[in-house]
């Protein structure tokens, strides 16, 4: 176990790194120019938001902590990205996220978490006992810092977030902490899922809570409560997706629908109006700070709504070049594939219109093709970027897939099966990619691992792993298994794609009658 750093002599270097509190980092000179004074201004309590002069505090931090990040001075940029947390712990993707990066590059130089990540967690400790529960918050990122795939850290910093009432950074801190459990070679603990599922509950999030309760049932399969609480998820889950939950009864239903057109036009009215007023108040603000990436980036995403898209996309390159943070890059990809997904929309509803037309077949292929070469080239750049981020690995892995890049979209795919949210489904395309390379009996063994993994049976997911299961024991030759899943969907849902024709088939051939067109 590593031993305690000693303490810095005057205590108030909370937002720097416990080495950085030690013996200061050394910057570049330009960044020994622009860093942020520490005691310029007093900090926010955890009740009260950051006022503008803290999140304007907190940008300069941020600012100056990619730069180092990207000139690899890591211990430098973990520091800054303290401060600015200091400022403001809201901002998850400028401040905790790009911590976390600069900690895993850190980490990548082969530096370990020494004595710093200890003496940070005492510090949280200490801190939490007197109440003070930003301190301790920052203390155990400091602490992360150090060790960014320590389960413990990761965990105690969900529960410290929660109680502070910073949803969504709980959330977050939650899903890194099962990610690395998972990963480990440790039994996982029960206590982050039951927890991210709590989180994921309160958010409305019910299918993820779902999931994250299956993960705790696998570790603790006597809790009993955990199954109740799974069937109520899923019933307010199947509420939520059926909108029911806002119908009080039939006879509400239908005049609901006869005044559904009426309803969406005003709403279309008010939308817009509110879109304008919006838009005046975020252009005044960039007008009185018209160098800050985060309003320019607040406005493109408000002139986009207005479907003012060119200018939205020359804003966030503005952003782009004043803060050198590939978020507003990503911001800018998001936006692109977006129209293009629109103008596929557009086109494919025309074909749908007039099908015979060679130049619109000819168009909708085109425009599928530039679709399926950028957003490759998109999340291919974003897990370079982000290369621990298992969300863009299965968003890779889905282009690869539609591309026809099979063995690339396995890889992907395997490693997207470690993240609890997409787990099955990433088990659902490993099984599609092993299909279509005709390697049956791999395929059926991906959708058997996601079948025993998923509880639910009539939900869409679990329909189309059984229906792809019983493709592939067809494939393999084995009728009698085959029937068996397809009888299991018939059962459920009659019309689900052509399970009864294949169903039916089946037992004809099984039985010796001659098979029909």
């Amino acid at each position: 176990m590593p031993k305690h750093n000693k303490r810095d002599n005057n205590g108030k270097k909370s937002a720097a790194t416990d080495d950085a509190a030690k013996q200061p980092p050394k910057p570049d000179d330009d960044d020994a120019k622009q860093s942020p004074k520490k005691e310029a201004m007093p900090t926010p309590s955890p009740e009260e938001p950051p006022s503008p002069e803290s999140l304007k505090r907190a940008e300069e931090c941020f600012d100056r902590a990619q730069q180092a990040t990207v000139r690899s001075n890591y211990d430098y940029a973990i520091a800054l990205f303290l401060e600015g947390l200091r400022y403001n712990p809201l901002d998850v993707e400028r401040g905790h996220r790009g911590l976390r990066d600069a900690a895993i590059r850190r980490r990548s130089q082969g530096k370990g978490a020494g004595l710093g990540s200890v003496f940070s967690q005492g510090k949280a400790a200490f801190s939490q006992m007197l109440g003070r529960k930003k301190d301790a918050m920052l203390a155990l990122e400091a602490a992360m810092a150090k060790d960014p795939a320590n389960v413990m850290i990761l965990t105690q910093l969900m529960q410290m977030a929660r109680r502070l009432d910073y949803s969504d950074l709980a959330i977050w801190f939650g899903e890194l902490a099962s990610e690395e459990s998972l990963r480990g070679k440790k039994k996982p603990q029960k206590q982050i899922f039951t927890t991210l599922g709590d989180l994921y509950k309160a958010r409305g999030r019910f299918r993820e809570a779902i999931e994250a309760l299956q993960e705790a049932v696998k570790i603790d399969p006597s809790d009993r409560t955990l199954d109740k609480e799974m069937r109520d998820l899923a019933a307010a889950s199947s509420i939520q997706e059926s909108k029911l939950d806002s119908v009080s009864d039939f006879h509400q239903m239908i005049r609901d629908r006869a005044t559904a057109s009426d309803a969406a036009t005003q709403k279309v009215v008010r939308t817009q109006e509110q879109l304008d007023a919006q838009y005046e108040e975020l252009k005044a603000a960039l007008d009185a700070d018209p160098e800050n990436p985060i309003k320019m980036q607040n406005l493109a995403d408000c002139q986009w709504r207005r479907g003012f898209t060119d200018e939205a996309m020359s804003l966030l390159k503005k952003a782009l070049a004043v803060s050198g943070e590939y978020r507003f890059k990503m911001r800018m990809d998001d936006i692109q594939m977006s129209e293009q997904r629109t103008r596929l929309r557009e086109v494919a509803a025309q074909l749908e219109a007039e099908p015979d037309r060679a130049d619109l077949k000819a168009k909708h292929q085109q425009l599928l093709n530039d679709r399926d070469a950028f957003e490759i080239q998109v999340f291919q750049e974003q897990h370079k970027q982000y290369p621990t981020d298992l969300g863009i690995r299965f968003e890779l892995g889905l282009r690869q897939y539609q591309t026809n890049q099979l063995d690339e979209a396995i890889v992907s795919f395997q490693q997207a099966t470690r993240d609890p949210k997409r787990r099955i489904r990433a088990f659902n395309m490993l099984g599609r990619c092993f299909f279509a390379k005709k390697l049956y009996e791999e395929a059926q063994g991906q959708f058997q691992t996601a079948i025993q993994q998923y509880d639910f049976t009539g939900d869409p997911l679990a329909k189309e792993l059984r229906y792809n299961l019983a493709l592939s024991l067809e494939a393999l030759d084995k009728p009698k298994e085959a029937i068996e899943w397809y009888s299991d969907i018939v059962q459920q849902d009659y019309q689900y794609r052509d399970a009864a024709k294949r169903l039916e088939r089946l037992r004809r051939r099984s039985s010796g009658e001659t098979p029909q067109p």
